[in-house]
């Protein structure tokens, strides 16, 4: 999942992302999507509104871009990104999936359930933005919560 986002943050827009603890910003957008695999494995990432214009910047090629084009470009980003996550299962463990259109809501988004296992991951731009990479498998009926707070 790590090298999945970083190589094509870097490649598709030219941001750098550092694996390091960060807090998000009070601006944040979710994108969201579902692999299916016989635990069904949700992907959340969770970015700083800014990051994501930039973003959407950088792959447009404009200096102004509107709420749509970050929600359309953010969409497009996280569909390669998740992509590359079903491939690398695939090579890693023979897992065959395919995963659900990624949907982007504004603010924290938090899908209904409660996740068995989660692997959370920080980062860094070098601008200062944050973004967290969130893996969800599985539903248990324990009370273990994921949650998404601001700095």
């Amino acid at each position: 999942m790590n090298c999945s986002l970083q190589e094509t943050t870097s490649r598709f827009a030219g941001i750098h992302l550092c694996e390091q603890e960060a807090q998000l910003s009070d601006d944040v957008c979710t994108i969201h999507a579902v692999l299916e695999t016989p635990r069904h494995i949700t992907l959340l990432l969770y970015a700083d509104v800014s990051l994501m214009a930039r973003l959407a910047q950088n792959i447009m090629h404009q200096e102004v871009v509107t709420q749509r084009d970050i929600q359309d470009v953010a969409i497009e980003y996280f569909n390669v990104v998740c992509g590359r996550v079903a491939a690398n299962m695939y090579r890693a463990a023979r897992i065959s999936s395919r995963f659900q259109t990624p949907k982007f809501f504004q603010g924290c988004y938090l899908p209904d359930g409660h996740p068995c296992s989660q692997c959370v991951l920080n980062f860094k731009g070098e601008n200062m933005e944050n973004v967290r990479l969130v893996c969800m498998a599985g539903q248990c009926s324990n009370n273990t919560s994921l949650t998404c707070e601001p700095a």
